[in-house]
């Protein structure tokens, strides 16, 4: 682990924006991708970076992909499988872009919004709704505050 972070944090450069995925529960992998997760956080702050971290779910909706399919009062769930094959559609179909990895097409993903981000920081943009939303939670979470009486 500590040589795959040293090899990322070797990659980073001063002015970039970096966007991280959150950590996913259902992970077969969850320990490993946890320590790495949580490695890279840990050095990114070491060397003065700041990063935005994006929930998987946000990733998805992104490009439109809820987790249901189906007419309204007949949905289905998707399962994990089918979630991923939805996401690969709805990139090819938004941007293009196939791979057969979706380890990649989320990455895929993570740089149209590491992009978006930017473009919101400098540049007027309307974005759909479904990505306007990602970008503004990202940009300005919800604090959720809970009052002790």
């Amino acid at each position: 682990m500590v040589t795959q972070i040293d090899e990322i944090m070797d990659h980073i450069q001063k002015d970039d924006l970096i966007v991280i995925e959150g950590f996913g529960f259902n992970s077969q992998q969850a320990i490993q991708l946890g320590g790495i997760g949580w490695g890279v956080r840990m050095a990114l702050h070491r060397r003065g970076f700041t990063y935005y971290e994006v929930a998987p779910n946000a990733v998805k909706k992104f490009v439109g992909v809820t987790g249901w399919t189906g007419e309204t009062g007949n949905k289905k769930r998707l399962t994990g499988p089918q979630k991923k094959k939805a996401v690969m559609a709805a990139v090819k179909e938004m941007y293009g872009f196939t791979h057969s990895s979706d380890n990649i097409v989320d990455a895929y993903i993570m740089a149209q919004i590491a992009q978006e981000i930017w473009m919101e920081q400098n540049v007027y943009r309307i974005l759909p709704t479904n990505q306007a939303e990602v970008i503004a939670t990202i940009l300005k979470p919800k604090i959720n505050k809970k009052v002790k009486k």
